[in-house]
């Protein structure tokens, strides 16, 4: 994986991570919900790129 990919990745992880910390900011279930929900999309796409 190149640079420029990597930084992509960790650019859209930065603002997804600071998205949903200001949502569980101002509402505490909405923001634990989407961070669920990140979560568990973000463990099947890792078990999906490892096939």
């Amino acid at each position: 994986m190149d640079n420029d990919k990597k930084a992509l990745i960790l650019l859209v992880v930065v603002l997804v991570c600071g998205i949903v910390t200001y949502v569980a900011f101002l509402h505490p279930p909405l923001g634990l919900a989407l961070g669920v929900g990140i979560a568990a999309a973000a463990l099947v796409w890792a078990i999906l790129r490892q096939e």
